[in-house]
């Protein structure tokens, strides 16, 4: 058997032979996942209660701040269908945005790694250009910081090799950061 040999076919159940499916997907519709990191290693499945468990035939996915309201959201885009973008209306934490741009680094800072720390813990972010196929996401790293309303600390290391160190950061605000400058702006 040749590596493309079932290409755009499927067997049937009950003869086992291969069945033409013309042009329709390879995958089939399938119920989308959403999870949930429990903070503990885990996960959880809420696509259901959140309302994305939609049954459709994704090929991509975009998650960013559509509204910018703190809330992450999710742009699907599914074959021979529309795109779907889905708003998060949850009950919203609290949350820091930080756009970088970069000066001695390229100017989208990507390969940058944020690291904010609040009294729960510390987070990390690397600044990345694309994801997977037909998918995207934002250049603007989100921390959710849950019932935390600032961030301690916030490091950054620049592509160039450069480090900055951020001081507090009252929540619920982006923030613009200029290499070099050492300092977050709020648009």
């Amino acid at each position: 058997m040749d590596m493309f040999d079932g290409v755009g076919r499927r067997r049937d159940a009950s003869t086992g032979l291969f069945v033409d499916i013309g042009q329709h997907s390879l995958n089939g519709y399938e119920r989308n996942c959403l999870f949930r990191n429990n903070g503990d290693g885990t996960f959880t499945d809420v696509g259901w209660p959140a309302g994305a468990d939609r049954v459709e035939d994704g090929r991509g996915l975009s998650i960013f701040d559509y509204d910018r309201d703190g809330r992450l959201d999710l742009l699907i885009r599914n074959y021979r269908q529309p795109t779907v973008l889905l708003r998060n209306a949850a009950p919203a934490g609290h949350w820091i945005e930080l756009a970088l741009v970069g000066m001695a680094s390229n100017r989208d800072a990507v390969g940058a790694r944020i690291r904010l720390e609040t009294a729960a813990g510390w987070q990390t972010r690397v600044v990345g250009a694309g994801s997977a196929y037909l998918s995207g996401q934002s250049l603007v790293q989100h921390f959710g910081l849950g019932s935390a309303r600032r961030a301690d600390t916030v490091e950054i290391a620049w592509p160039s090799g450069a480090q900055a160190t951020l001081g507090t950061l009252p929540a619920d605000r982006r923030y613009v950061v200029v290499e070099g400058g050492e300092a977050a702006v709020a648009p």
